[in-house]
């Protein structure tokens, strides 16, 4: 019989963060009942690895390239700890998911995707059952694309919930507090007029989150965000988007900011409660 310190061991080994598994089309996905996924988009260029390593608070979670367009599969990876499902929910001999959430990583559009990415991504939006919401990743360093307004109208229709997170504010040039600030309620109004569109119910606060959130690699080297980085946000943002309470908060909303001040944690950091 295993020892009460070697239960804690593996218990704590399950609860980490891990690959789960790549995908290259809707069919390749495994069956989900039980845990709920989030889906992570963007451009090919704009910075998702480097943003879902922060966000899993690991430095090799996904692979960081300086070539465009890198991932070609959709790879999901699981975190936190091990789920609480309630009794009658799971099927006799059915194999219980040893995490609470699932991230999904798309390939970057705009450099070199391919023709299908579009439809791949719109037939995955539609069939998962288990889909909680979407984050999209926008490079503030840019202008708004059409590929990006395309997208968040097709998460519009699908009526999915949408977080719109702000990438390499440590780029650009000039104040990043002002261009941040500045592309920041671009968005809003962009959002506001797809969601009058819509008229399905994708709202400001229920569709979509009225809070866009910053980030940056290079975060220790930009005043006023230091460590904070909107990480901390974006980790609470993406727990209540999936069905989670949390029972502390860790982190506290700097408005001059547009962020989320505090200790960066990791999700297994955090008190999970399922509503």
């Amino acid at each position: 019989m295993a020892s009460s310190a070697s239960k804690r061991k593996t218990i704590s080994q399950l609860s980490r963060f891990q690959f789960l598994y790549s995908a290259e089309s809707l069919r390749h996905h495994p069956k989900n009942e039980h845990i709920p996924e989030i889906l992570i988009l963007g451009a090919s260029n704009v910075g998702k690895s480097s943003f879902l390593n922060a966000l899993v608070g690991k430095l090799d979670a996904a692979r960081v390239s300086a070539r465009p367009g890198k991932t070609t599969l959709m790879n999901a990876f699981a975190v936190g700890p091990l789920p609480k499902i309630p009794k009658g929910h799971v099927k006799q001999g059915e194999k219980l998911p040893r995490y609470s959430l699932v991230l999904v990583d798309t390939p970057g559009y705009g450099f070199k995707s391919q023709a299908s990415w579009g439809d791949a991504v719109w037939k995955y939006i539609k069939a998962r059952k288990m889909l909680r919401g979407a984050v999209v990743l926008i490079s503030s360093e840019k202008k708004l694309m059409e590929q990006d307004k395309w997208l968040l109208r097709t998460l519009a229709e699908a009526n999915t919930r949408t977080l719109v997170v702000l990438t390499k504010a440590d780029k650009g040039g000039g104040s990043w507090t002002e261009r941040c600030s500045d592309m920041a309620e671009l968005l809003r109004g962009e959002l506001r007029k797809i969601s009058r569109s819509a008229g399905n119910g994708w709202r400001e606060g229920s569709g979509w989150n009225p809070d866009i959130y910053i980030t940056a690699a290079g975060m220790d080297r930009m005043p006023k965000l230091a460590s904070g980085g909107g990480v901390g946000g974006v980790r609470t943002s993406i727990l209540e988007m999936a069905g989670f309470d949390l029972q502390d908060k860790e982190v506290k909303k700097k408005d001059e900011t547009i962020t989320y001040g505090g200790p960066v944690v990791s999700f297994d950091d955090i008190k999970w409660k399922a509503r």
